[in-house]
């Protein structure tokens, strides 16, 4: 009964501290430094004058890419389980004729979690991964997972109804996503460009829901390289104020107990009004950020880019992926959805959620080359996570496995950073090269 939610926060808060690998002490440091240097940002943007918004800020994606040469398109995606999933092409330059564009090898951008495919728009034009890959001669497909504001229908609207936070809608986690929407995407991008296989290039949960759906059947098949940024298996060791505080706080029990199923999603006009709230806030806004995805001292992204980014961001989520994401920080597992002993016996026929197969991944990825880059101080690929993935990938390693470690990037500077195109997009870009030289 909901007279009952006070007792369980009160356990919520005291088992999430009890089980923290982020000692209290270092969460309360870095919440003080966090707070402090938001603080300081929203000083400098009060004190300093405000500057115009960059021409992209008030692009749609469509006009973003076609204003700096490039073809757009937006493609619906149905999966075996309804879904409506968007996916944005963008085939080849303006100038390019079908005929041109005809037989490319395609490439799928797969983005993180609570974003959306917008976040490749954030840096400038030529640190963009899909431009830069448009350039090399690739097919560029970005894809956008269910329940983002991009990917917000169903077959069935009358029972996964996007508006009613109790539909059977926002019943899914990334298990959902490496099961149904990676094989449906993959599936539909290879029929519509007559390739047998593709490039996979991932982003933080963007790789996880591969490892997932590679756990459970043969999707790597159909991809010839893999790349992850911010590659994630394993989250026991995460070391994110905000996202700690949350799981400490029992936020997302009283989140769950409220049916409150929908996470940071909106509206698009909201995003489009929110370039204008973000430009005077720019610093303020990049700081706060920073307390989930890494604190640093140095701004790493052009500040001239934030409002940018409040035209796309964030794209959003439901509450059970993210409590998917809470019960792996808890168990150190990778692992199905916990959905409790009575309802796991009726979806799994066990009591507790399984593993997924590492053995049976391991087998699937055995020949695909993968690449993978990690920020040094990266909040949500900790050392010791990293070194975990590391060794269930151990068997690939100096064959057709290679990694970077790019020193202090955090989460979201794969795509975002200023030097992302030096430390980033190059390296990926030399793995693709000798990766079509040998083939």
């Amino acid at each position: 009964m909901k007279i009952n939610i006070l007792p369980i926060l009160f356990i919520s808060l005291w088992l999430g501290f009890a089980t923290a690998k982020y000692s209290n002490i270092e969460l309360v440091k870095d919440l003080a430094i966090g707070s402090f240097r938001v603080v300081s940002g929203l000083i400098e943007d009060l004190y300093y004058k405000t500057p115009e918004l960059t021409d992209d800020a008030y692009k749609s994606p469509a006009e973003f890419y076609q204003s700096y040469g490039y073809r757009f398109e937006q493609h619906k995606i149905v999966t075996e389980d309804g879904y409506i999933l968007s996916a944005w092409r963008v085939p080849g330059k303006l100038t390019e004729s079908f005929k041109d564009i005809s037989g490319k090898p395609a490439v799928m951008l797969q983005h993180g979690l609570l974003d959306n495919s917008g976040t490749f728009t954030v840096g400038f034009s030529n640190q963009s991964l899909p431009i830069l890959l448009c350039n090399e001669g690739y097919d560029v497909w970005i894809t956008n997972t269910r329940g983002n504001f991009n990917s917000f229908e169903h077959t069935n609207p009358k029972e996964y109804s996007v508006f009613d936070m109790h539909s059977k809608y926002w019943n899914f986690t990334f298990d959902s996503m490496g099961y149904y929407d990676l094989p449906s995407n993959i599936d539909y991008i290879l029929d519509y460009t007559e390739n047998k296989k593709l490039t996979y290039i991932g982003h933080s949960q963007g790789t996880i829901q591969f490892f997932a759906g590679n756990s459970i059947k043969n999707i790597a098949s159909k991809v010839d390289a893999f790349v992850g940024l911010g590659p994630v298996m394993y989250v026991e060791n995460q070391r994110s104020p905000i996202i700690t505080l949350l799981k400490v706080s029992g936020v997302s029990t009283l989140l769950k107990w409220l049916d409150f199923n929908n996470l940071l999603i909106w509206p698009t006009i909201v995003n489009v009004s929110l370039k204008s709230i973000v430009r005077p806030l720019r610093k303020t806004v990049f700081r706060f950020i920073q307390m989930i995805v890494g604190l640093k001292k140095e701004v790493s992204v052009d500040l001239s880019r934030m409002p940018v980014m409040g035209r796309h961001e964030p794209g959003g989520t439901n509450l059970q992926n993210m409590m998917h994401w809470l019960q792996m920080v808890v168990t150190g597992n990778f692992a199905r959805y916990d959905y409790g002993k009575e309802e796991n016996l009726r979806v799994y026929g066990q009591e507790d959620s399984p593993l997924y197969d590492i053995e049976v991944l391991k087998e699937n990825i055995k020949d695909l080359d993968m690449f993978l880059v990690r920020g040094s101080i990266d909040v949500f690929v900790a050392q010791e996570d990293f070194d975990k993935l590391l060794d269930v990938l151990a068997f690939k390693l100096g064959t057709t496995l290679s990694y970077k470690v790019v020193k202090d990037y955090d989460h979201l500077d794969y795509i975002w950073a200023d030097s992302s195109y030096e430390e980033v997009a190059l390296p990926v870009l030399e793995f693709l090269r000798n990766k079509r030289a040998n083939q």
